[in-house]
């Protein structure tokens, strides 16, 4: 069975939570002989399509995404084999993405749990860009069922006290580990990680995703999927070499948190 890696945060629109596990995955998939999925669980908007230059799910139709794979649930005809021919490809034999749906379907337990549970058989690694905030029945029990769950926060003292102290920290997450990505980190700005490490990292592992003016400009034009084909295969140097140094961190611990060690495999 695969694992499932759940990102979410408990603000919204300040964390980049979209970016950051669509930057990971990507990372992941291009250096690690993994096969992995990427999908989305908003009801709202979301940019994790456009980033990787697909269709969104308005204009798809019904033939792609989880609204495709709820059909075939509700048949009984969801078998994990299946799942591949609901989804587009990112990266060939390494990276998928579904499509995700803006329908309050995925509100049903018993539906969730079966998604899951084919998604886990058919990759090796289930990437979930959650809806943020502790209102939605979905991502709450998304981050009780997470393998690994990722909490993306800024860089923002306020915001960091607010979810440390206790207010926005979901029960789900209660006694459970999670690893905290401190989103488009800049090191000339306050608090400075390894602070925010010895005051907030006591109890779960902290990592910063460094900030990248050109990680943002490619993602505006839509370019994120051939970027990253690039600068992961180009040498040491890059203007983007902090962030994707930052990515390799905490796929790194990703990797070995969830014991996929014999399976790494660098492309030549």
């Amino acid at each position: 069975m695969g694992k499932t890696i759940v990102s979410w945060s408990p603000v919204h629109g300040q964390a980049a939570t979209t970016s950051n596990v669509a930057a990971l995955a990507a990372h992941f998939a291009l250096i690690y002989n993994h096969q992995s999925l990427i999908t989305h669980t908003q009801l709202t908007y979301s940019s994790l399509e456009s980033l990787f230059k697909k269709e969104m799910t308005e204009s798809r139709g019904f033939d792609s995404g989880i609204e495709a794979l709820e059909r075939l649930a509700h048949s009984s005809l969801l078998k994990p084999d299946a799942v591949r021919d609901y989804t587009e490809t990112v990266y060939k034999n390494r990276l998928d993405l579904l499509g995700g749906t803006q329908n309050q379907s995925l509100e049903t337990p018993h539906l969730l749990e079966i998604l899951l549970k084919v998604a886990e058989s058919a990759y090796d690694i289930v990437w979930i860009d959650a809806h943020s905030g502790t209102r939605s029945s979905t991502s709450k029990r998304l981050l009780k069922k997470a393998d690994l769950v990722m909490v993306n926060l800024p860089q923002n003292r306020f915001v960091l006290d607010q979810f440390f102290s206790g207010e926005g920290f979901p029960e789900e997450l209660k006694d459970k580990e999670f690893i905290v990505l401190i989103s488009q980190y800049d090191q000339n700005v306050k608090p400075g990680i390894q602070k925010i490490k010895s005051k907030y990292g006591k109890n779960h592992p902290v990592f910063a995703i460094n900030y990248s003016s050109k990680f943002k400009d490619s993602a505006n034009k839509f370019e994120f999927t051939e970027l990253f084909y690039r600068v992961v295969h180009s040498s040491k140097g890059s203007d983007m070499q902090d962030l994707i140094n930052s990515l390799e961190t905490v796929n790194k611990y990703i990797l070995k948190k969830l014991d996929l060690e014999e399976l790494e495999e660098e492309d030549e």
